[in-house]
């Protein structure tokens, strides 16, 4: 090859390790700008407890949508909010942290347990277990069995001190009625369709299961006042009780009801 046709193919080489080399740098700058690019992520301000509904965090701001550049966006981010739309926290998430995949979850599963069945399993949907105190004749002499149910009445020195009409003295107010006696002391009640019902242990605990917020009532008038339960027979359906307080404990005749089974 004579020296003119060197210089050449060198030419020509040279030219496209430059079309290379420009093609290889316009590319890094696309990259780098994709890189910068902006992107939404959802980040929580505050600790965010385990079981916390996505829509009540993000409409008080304990969830907040936040930006990051797109390097730094980690690879699981939920960067869509609306795909956590009737989801809950899988677990707590601590203030800062990003929200990635699997942080919410549905909320039927994220009540199945991984583990053996418990106790909590077993209560209604939507509702917590409390326990109380009472025992001997202001728990029916102990008769009640797991799975009954009872009233549940306390003793306050005036109907007043619970926003009732003044009772002028003590009064016996009913302020849960129907519950139903779920456990007795660790004795629990017997299962739907059980034929033998479950012995009362003697224990002076009794748990049922209500609405969070009948929890913090129940848990409440049961520390502050004295607590008497009144075993509910068949038939005997919640309705509206006055308090029965010292101008009006007596009944409306004093002629004693027949016992059941009397005079057969």
């Amino acid at each position: 090859m004579n020296r003119l046709a060197v210089v050449a193919v060198a030419a020509l080489v040279a030219m496209g390790s430059g079309f290379g080399l420009l093609r290889y740098v316009s590319g890094a700058d696309d990259r780098a700008a994709a890189a910068a690019e902006p992107v939404r992520m959802l980040v929580a301000t505050v600790d965010v407890p385990d079981g916390t509904s996505f829509d009540e965090a993000l409409a008080d701001g304990r969830i907040q949508v936040s930006q990051t550049m797109q390097a730094s966006l980690a690879p699981t981010a939920v960067t869509d909010r609306s795909a956590l739309a009737g989801s809950v926290a899988d677990g707590v998430l601590r203030a800062g942290q990003v929200v990635v995949t699997g942080a919410f979850v549905d909320p039927t599963a994220s009540r199945e347990n991984d583990g053996p069945a418990t106790f909590a399993d077993a209560l209604p949907e939507g509702t917590v277990a409390v326990s109380f105190e009472a025992s001997g004749a202001a728990a029916v002499s102990d008769l009640v069995s797991p799975g009954d149910r009872v009233n549940l009445l306390v003793n306050v020195p005036n109907a007043a001190e619970l926003g009732l009409p003044d009772s002028n003295g003590p009064a016996m107010v009913h302020v849960f009625q129907d519950l139903q006696i779920i456990a007795i002391g660790t004795t629990v009640r017997p299962p739907d369709g059980a034929v033998e019902a479950v012995v009362n242990p003697g224990s002076s605990n009794y748990t049922v299961a209500v609405a969070p917020q009948d929890a913090a009532r129940l848990l409440f008038l049961t520390r502050q006042y004295e607590v008497l339960l009144a075993l509910v027979g068949p038939g005997n359906d919640p309705s509206e009780l006055d308090p029965v307080g010292v101008t009006d404990a007596l009944p409306e005749s004093l002629t004693a009801e027949t016992a059941p089974g009397a005079g057969t």
